[in-house]
């Protein structure tokens, strides 16, 4: 009976150390395992953050793009320095400058252009200006012009030069929600 005692406890003694090889090794592995998962969690935590935040930013983007939009409408609506053809504008324009009102002529152009046009008017040479009145801006209301309807918001009217005959001056207007006339570009600029 010892001897069969003596070899249980040599088996348990052997099996022991198998034992504990085989706990460690799965400790092991279940620790890679877990780290791995919290890994993939954490990753996809922050894919789906990001997402969010991006998400958010172009929510916050489009909202600015309305808000700014929503100004300019209301600037436009509010802005009635103009006529309700483009013609009446650009002759609006023409008796501003004339009188030496730079001001007021440059708010006959699109808001966001205004100030430009008020600093160049400020700084232009008068007798080339008063030549480009008379030869292009003059007779844009008169004579040697072709008008162009791009769609209902966009005007141009192109003079032509009587010698060459071709367009040497562009006039481009620009439509107003509250149905006024603005004017967007004058071609030449600089004249």
């Amino acid at each position: 009976m010892e001897n069969q005692n003596n070899q249980v406890n040599e088996i348990n003694i052997i099996k022991k150390p198998k034992s504990k090889f085989w706990k460690f090794t799965r400790l092991f592995f279940a620790t890679i395992a877990g780290v791995f998962i919290l890994y993939l969690a954490g990753a996809w935590g922050w894919y789906f953050f990001r997402q969010w935040q991006g998400e958010k930013r172009v929510e916050n983007l489009v909202n600015a793009l309305k808000q700014a939009e929503a100004d300019d409408y209301a600037k436009a609506m509010a802005d009635t320095y103009g006529g309700k053809i483009p013609q009446e504008t650009l002759q609006m324009y023409i008796s501003a400058v004339e009188k030496g009102d730079y001001e007021l002529a440059s708010k006959y152009f699109v808001i966001n252009k205004q100030e430009q046009e008020l600093n160049y008017l400020r700084l232009l040479d008068n007798n080339k200006f008063n030549w480009f009145l008379e030869k292009m801006l003059k007779k844009a209301l008169t004579q040697s012009v072709e008008n162009k309807i791009i769609d209902e918001k966009n005007y141009w009217i192109n003079v032509k030069s009587e010698e060459a005959n071709i367009y040497y001056s562009e006039i481009k207007f620009f439509k107003y929600p509250n149905n006024i006339w603005k004017i967007d570009k004058i071609f030449p600029e600089n004249f």
